[in-house]
C-alpha cells in the first residue's frame, strides 16, 4: 500500500459509511483545535453557534435539533450563560411565553463565534481540498435538500397526553 488508507471493498458504496466518515474526521479535528484554541468542547461550540440564530431558538428547539437530551441542555447552557458560568449565552424570557427563553450570544459569545466559524472553517479547507469548487456547491445543494425535506427535528418531550381509560 502507498500510504493511503484503503476502504474495505464491503463498504465502497455505502453512503452511511462515507458521511460517517467524514464527519468523524471533521469533529475529531475541529473538536481538538476548538479545545486547544479556546478551551470549549465541540458541544459547546455548537451550542454557540446555534445560539447565533435569528430569530433566538428557544432552550428546547435548540437541544432538539443538536440531539441533545433537554436536561442535559440545561446544564450546557449554565455552563455557557452571563448569569453562572463562562458569560457567552445569556437567556432571554419570550414576551409571549414568560416560562420559555430563547437563547442569545453575548458579545463575548459573538466573539467566540467569530473565532469557533475560523477554526472549524479551517478544518473543513483541510477536509475539502481534494474536492472542486462544483463539488464542493453540489455537496451543499444536495445536504440543504436533504435538511429541507427531513422537516424540523422531532421533539424529545416525551408525550404527556394521558391515556383514555
Amino acid at each position: 500500500m502507498n500510504g493511503k488508507k484503503v476502504i474495505p471493498s464491503g463498504l465502497k458504496d455505502s453512503v452511511q459509511f462515507h458521511l460517517d466518515s467524514v464527519l468523524r474526521i471533521n469533529n475529531r479535528r475541529a473538536d481538538r483545535l476548538v479545545m486547544e484554541g479556546l478551551g470549549l468542547s465541540l458541544r459547546e461550540a455548537l451550542i454557540i453557534q446555534a445560539a447565533s440564530s435569528e430569530p433566538p431558538l428557544s432552550q428546547g428547539y435548540m437541544a432538539d435539533l443538536l440531539g441533545i437530551n433537554r436536561n442535559v441542555m440545561v446544564l450546557e447552557i449554565d455552563r455557557l450563560d452571563d448569569q453562572q458560568g463562562s458569560g457567552h449565552l445569556k437567556r432571554e424570557r419570550r414576551p409571549e411565553s414568560r416560562r420559555e427563553a430563547t437563547i442569545v450570544l453575548t458579545p463575548k459569545g459573538r466573539r467566540t463565534l467569530a473565532a469557533i466559524n475560523k477554526l472549524r472553517a479551517q478544518v473543513w479547507h483541510d477536509i475539502l481540498r481534494p474536492s472542486t469548487s462544483k463539488q464542493i456547491s453540489d455537496l451543499l445543494a444536495w445536504a440543504r435538500a436533504v435538511i429541507e425535506t427531513a422537516g424540523p427535528p422531532p421533539s424529545s418531550k416525551p408525550d404527556r397526553k394521558k391515556k383514555a381509560r
